[in-house]
Parts: C-alpha cells; sequence; structure tokens
C-alpha cells in the first residue's frame, strides 16, 4: 500500500521550533501503527533525488497539511502556495500550529480550529500537542477512508517544480545567518579543533561545532540535518581516530591485526561526504592531521583516493582557508601573513 502524507509546512526560520514538534507527531503516528506518514523537506528530500518529483508524490498521496504559523512563514512564498493548495480543498484536513502570532493571519487559517503553541514549549506541551494532532488526522480518515488527492496528477507536477525551486531559494537565503555560516566536522583531537577554532577567530568567522549546539528533543540524525543544512560551508578536521582494516586481509592466516590502518571517524567520513554533495568542493576545506606514527598507513575511502587535503602540520593551511572563506564571503578580513625571516 502506497504511503499517504500529513504534509508539513513551515518557514525554514522556524527550523528549531517545527523538529520538536514533528518528531512528536511522527513518534505518534509510529505508536498508533497509522498508515499515514509525517512528510517534511529535512526527512524526504534526499540528496541526488529530484525534487519536483518527491514533492509531487508527496502531495499526490497527501491526507492533509500541518501548517506552523509564524510571521516568517507568511512571508514565505513556499509556504503561501502550499496554504493556497490546501484552501482550494474544503474537504481536505488543515491543522494550523501558531508558533508564534502573526498580523494579518490569512481567512483559510482563522476559520479552523488551530494549536496555539507560541507559549506552550515545554516536552509536555509539545506531546500533548502532537497527540491531539493525530487525534485529527485519526478522525478525518475515519470520516474520509478515501480521501481525493488535493491537487490532480498534472496540476501537482507544476506546483511541485514551482515549490522545489523555492525550497532551493530557501536553503540559499536561510544560509545567510552567520551562526550556521561555518560548520566544523572533527573527531577526537581537541587540540586539532582548538587550533582551527583560534584561527577563525582571528578572521572573524563563528564556526559551528554540533556538540555544543543546544539540545533538542530529536535524534541527533535529525540535529545535524537541520543545522547542516543550513551551512553555507564546512571545514573538516580528518584525523587518525579509528583503527579499520578489509575483512578478507584480516581474516588471511598469518595477516590479522597487521591488516589494521589508522581512519578517521565514521561520523567525520559520512559528514565529509554529505558536504561535499551538498556544498560542492569549493565550499568544503579539508584539514588532514598526521598520525604521530609513520606506521600503519593511512587509510582513505576508495572514493577519495588520489586527493591531496592540507595538512595541519603545513603553516600555509591558514592562508589558503582564509582565502577560501574570502571567497566565500564568510571571513572579515584575511588573515596576517608570517613576516618574512631577516
Amino acid at each position: 500500500m502506497n504511503n499517504r502524507y500529513l504534509f508539513a509546512s513551515y518557514a525554514r526560520d522556524d527550523i528549531d521550533r517545527v523538529l520538536p514538534i514533528t518528531e512528536a507527531v511522527r513518534k505518534s503516528l509510529a505508536a498508533r501503527s497509522s498508515n499515514v506518514e509525517l512528510w517534511t523537506d529535512l526527512t524526504h528530500l534526499k540528496p541526488g533525488e529530484q525534487w519536483n518529483v518527491a514533492i509531487k508524490e508527496a502531495l499526490s498521496s497527501a491526507v492533509g497539511f500541518l501548517f506552523f504559523v509564524s510571521p516568517d512563514s507568511l512571508q514565505s512564498e513556499w509556504v503561501r502556495r502550499e496554504l493556497d493548495i490546501a484552501a482550494a480543498h474544503t474537504d481536505r484536513l488543515l491543522i494550523p500550529v501558531i508558533l508564534s502570532h502573526a498580523d494579518h493571519l490569512p481567512r483559510t487559517l482563522r476559520d479552523r480550529q488551530w494549536l496555539d503553541l507560541s507559549t506552550a514549549t515545554t516536552p509536555h506541551d509539545i506531546s500533548h500537542a502532537a497527540e491531539r494532532i493525530v487525534d485529527a488526522v485519526t478522525a478525518h480518515l475515519g470520516a474520509s477512508t478515501t480521501p481525493s488527492p488535493p491537487v490532480g496528477s498534472s496540476e501537482a507536477l507544476f506546483v511541485a517544480a514551482e515549490m522545489a525551486e523555492s525550497a532551493r531559494k530557501a536553503n540559499k537565503s536561510s544560509t545567510s545567518k552567520q551562526s550556521y555560516s561555518v560548520f566544523v566536522v572533527h573527531g577526537h583531537s581537541t587540540e586539532a579543533l582548538s587550533e582551527l577554532e583560534s584561527f577563525l577567530a582571528s578572521v572573524a568567522v563563528s564556526p559551528v561545532v554540533l556538540a555544543r549546539e543546544e539540545e533538542m528533543p530529536q535524534s541527533l540524525f535529525q540535529k545535524f540535518m537541520s543545522i547542516a543544512s543550513r551551512a553555507r560551508f564546512a571545514i573538516v578536521l580528518l584525523g587518525a581516530d579509528d583503527y579499520g582494516a578489509s575483512r578478507r586481509q584480516y581474516d588471511t592466516d598469518g595477516v590479522g591485526e597487521r591488516a589494521l590502518q589508522f581512519r578517521g571517524r565514521q561520523n567525520v567520513l559520512l559528514e565529509l561526504g554529505f558536504f561535499y554533495g551538498r556544498l560542492g568542493w569549493e565550499n568544503v576545506f579539508v584539514l588532514y592531521e598526521k598520525p604521530d606514527r609513520v606506521f600503519p598507513n593511512f587509510e582513505l575511502p576508495s572514493d577519495l583516493a588520489g586527493i591531496v587535503f592540507d595538512s595541519l602540520a603545513d603553516p600555509k593551511w591558514r592562508a589558503k582557508l582564509g582565502k577560501r572563506l574570502a571567497d566565500a564571503g564568510l571571513a572579515a578580513h584575511q588573515p596576517a601573513q608570517p613576516a618574512a625571516a631577516s
């Protein structure tokens, strides 16, 4: 059976308020074994996927819409388009969630029963609101077991193309906040991280380190996706934090632990690939910290074979990184060059 979706619509600037609520709704739907899935762009638009096709399928399978209302969302062209779609079909479930009150609330939303979470932000408040949302979904499905899609197939394709373009623009515009501009990926070396942060401070760049971001009631993956999706530039500290080996080599008689090589942390390599795909090679800077021993070798994934990374041991990395940040419009000034020896 094809999935049916509750389509969540929100402004990217509200993401920190939205994610705890959507996660609570998702858990409540799962607890009730509902065949309705909450659809959000962060969880359902995958890297390399055709966004317009994915959005079209979600719209065609939507049983209703969950609108997060704030001054930012009401100014969002993307959200307004989604609201127009929902309003055109009076038999659709439409649930407004008030994150913050806004002037001139559209009549479509004023005439609906809404959930006001503008001041209710505790985990209990969020859990209670999620249960009410799922109650509404369940009641709606009970009254109409075979709801028609909110838009026809041909119209959905056109609308999805518009929304996908708006989503791309939203991704670009929402990265304007300096606090989310430069994301730092790191392993276990606190010394390397401290050295990098000292340099970034010298060029007036405030980096984002995931572990220091305020905790939210969501999975670590969702937290990463929420914050990383707003980054304009990524710096990856790649060091010899782990050991690893090919199982075929390790299991060969007489080899065993001699097959082990230094490797970077799995999360570092995963996030490196994520940022390469999302930001492009020109907006990712990798600093390689050489192992403190000459043996064993440092192993990189085969896809990265032949790539030469900047070494943390070579002072030239500062000038290179400073230029890259300046070219991206992120550094306030170029780092000072060391004076030539007399």
